[in-house]
């Protein structure tokens, strides 16, 4: 009777044993770049402890958020940014078979050049044509491009805009005229040539970016920018440290610690940002302000009196343009006039005021909405006890413009209850 309970015994550790293996097994991603070069057979060791890192420890930490195709955008944005061509090869060919297409691998490779100059990625795009041709891929590819050489700074501009918010509208008008070329070249280049064309979201093409930039190192405010980039198409702060948890075995601790510090630093600041508002004290909550922030409107702050933010909501050729405007208690911009097409504004949150010249002064609560004709001198802005949003359409029409006038003084608004 023993034997027989021994037996049974070792069945069930061997069985759990198997299954424990098998289990382990399930957990760790299946490759093939370690397979070349005889990386297995001359340096086992250290090929054993590499592909069990990894492909397993790290696979299986990050697994729930980044599936295998982003993994590998990934893998290959950051192999460009720490310029590991040679690993690059082989797990291109792991890419494909991922179900990485032709097409978001040769448009990870070229927004590259604007990250990393045409030095860093002309090797890897000898790879990827070679690998190509001999997996009987066709050359050239589909062309991508959305672009000509006449709008694409405009085209590129508006995703900078969609992005970084209103404040990057023609920003090279407000830089130093001895560089001002090259914030030109920002918009028609590296976001005009690159981010409009289809291939990949711009959800996916901040993400390779955020790689690019952390895999290079020491280049900290950039890598910032694009953090803030991130969160704003929706990549937000824990998504991107799996991509950092992803990437460490191809660029080290280091430069993965500096990344993650970079998302830690950007973090405290947008919370310190928003704490700052102290919304709370003027009695209403921020889940009261339904749409979002947005950015500083700095491009518009001297027609302002106090803070605002700007939130594009729709945006783009072909499309209305829709803004959210948020004003803090006091804040109210200056007497203007649109002139071509008017606007409406649709209130959504808290208190404000609207006044037409030589009219009386409109309160505004949520709900309200006023139709604005062109030509038109008016004015509207928070109360002073009230944060305050509202929706922002403006009119279509062809050479639309707004001229900037006077500010509301303080006597005239202290008036107002």
């Amino acid at each position: 009777m023993n034997r027989i309970r021994l037996v049974l015994l070792l069945c069930f550790f061997m069985a759990s044993g198997i299954m424990y293996a098998q289990k382990t097994t399930e957990q760790k991603m299946e490759v093939n770049m370690l397979k070349e070069n005889n990386f297995m057979k001359n340096d086992p060791e250290f090929a054993e402890r590499f592909d069990r890192f990894a492909f397993g420890e790290v696979y299986d930490q990050t697994k729930t958020q980044i599936d295998d195709r982003v993994r590998y955008m990934c893998y290959m944005a950051t192999l460009l940014g720490c310029q590991g061509v040679d690993v690059y090869k082989p797990l291109l060919q792991d890419a494909l078979d991922k179900g990485v297409t032709p097409i978001e691998v040769k448009e990870i490779i070229y927004q590259a050049t604007a990250y990393l100059g045409l030095g860093r990625v002309y090797p890897f795009l000898t790879v990827a044509n070679h690998v190509f041709k001999k997996r009987g891929i066709e050359l050239p590819l589909e062309p991508q491009s959305q672009t000509i050489i006449s709008n694409r700074r405009k085209k590129g501009n508006q995703v900078q805009i969609d992005i970084f918010g209103e404040r990057i509208r023609e920003s090279w008008k407000n830089a130093p005229e001895d560089s001002r070329h090259i914030n030109e070249w920002l918009a028609d280049n590296c976001f005009g040539d690159y981010y409009t064309r289809k291939g990949l979201t711009i959800k996916q093409r901040e993400m390779i970016t955020f790689c690019y930039i952390a895999a290079q190192g020491g280049c900290e405010s950039q890598l910032k920018a694009h953090i803030m980039g991130n969160f704003s198409v929706g990549n937000d702060k824990d998504f991107l440290i799996a991509v950092i948890s992803n990437n460490i075995p191809f660029i080290g601790y280091p430069r993965a610690l500096n990344a993650l510090n970079c998302i830690r630093e950007v973090v405290k600041q947008t919370e310190s940002s928003e704490a700052s508002l102290n919304i709370s004290k003027y009695n209403i909550t921020k889940e009261q302000l339904v749409f979002p922030f947005g950015q500083p409107n700095t491009a518009y702050a001297k027609y302002f009196i106090g803070h605002s933010y700007l939130a594009s909501i729709a945006s783009g050729e072909g499309k209305l343009p829709v803004h959210n405007v948020t004003f803090e208690p006091g804040c109210r911009n200056n007497w203007h006039i649109h002139k071509g097409g008017g606007q409406i504004l649709i209130c959504v949150a808290g208190r404000g005021w609207y006044q037409e010249w030589g009219k009386p002064v409109q309160e505004l609560k949520p709900g309200d909405t006023i139709d604005i004709p062109a030509g038109v001198k008016h004015w509207h802005g928070a109360a002073k006890d009230s944060w305050f949003q509202h929706i922002a359409l403006a009119v279509p029409a062809e050479n639309s413009s707004t001229d900037w006038l006077e500010a509301v003084s303080d006597e005239e608004y202290g008036k107002l209850k």
